[in-house]
C-alpha cells in the first residue's frame, strides 16, 4: 500500500465520517444551549423569588427603623442619667470627705444635746 493509496483511503474515511461527527457535535451542542437555556430560566426565577424576598425584608427593616431610633434615645437618655448620678455620687463623697471634721462635730454636738436633754 502506498502513500497515494493511504492518502485517499483517508480522505474516503474522513469524508463518510466528518458528517457523521458534525451532526454529533451538532447534537451535543444543541443539547448543551438547551440544559444552558433551562439553567438561565432557574437562575432568572431565582434572582425573581430572591428579590422578593429582599423587598419584604427591607420593609420590614423600615417598619423596624422608628422603634429602633426611640430605643436608642432611649439609651442615651439612661447614659445621661448614669453619668449624671455618677456625678452627682462623686460630688457628695467629695464634699463629705472634705468636710469630714465638720460633719463629725456636728453630729457629736447634736448627740451631745440629745443626750443631756433626757
Amino acid at each position: 500500500m502506498g502513500l497515494d493509496q493511504l492518502l485517499e483511503l483517508t480522505s474516503n474515511v474522513a469524508a463518510k465520517a466528518l458528517p457523521i461527527v458534525g451532526v454529533v457535535v451538532l447534537i451535543f451542542l444543541v443539547i448543551f444551549v438547551r440544559h444552558l437555556i433551562v439553567l438561565l430560566k432557574s437562575a432568572n426565577e431565582a434572582v425573581i423569588s430572591m428579590k422578593k424576598t429582599l423587598d419584604t425584608t427591607n420593609k420590614e427593616l423600615e417598619t423596624l427603623e422608628k422603634p429602633l431610633q426611640t430605643l436608642n434615645e432611649l439609651s442615651e437618655t439612661v447614659d445621661s442619667v448614669h453619668e449624671a448620678s455618677k456625678h452627682a455620687v462623686r460630688s457628695t463623697m467629695v464634699m463629705v470627705i472634705e468636710n469630714f471634721s465638720l460633719i463629725k462635730d456636728w453630729i457629736l454636738h447634736h448627740m451631745g444635746k440629745d443626750g443631756s436633754d433626757e
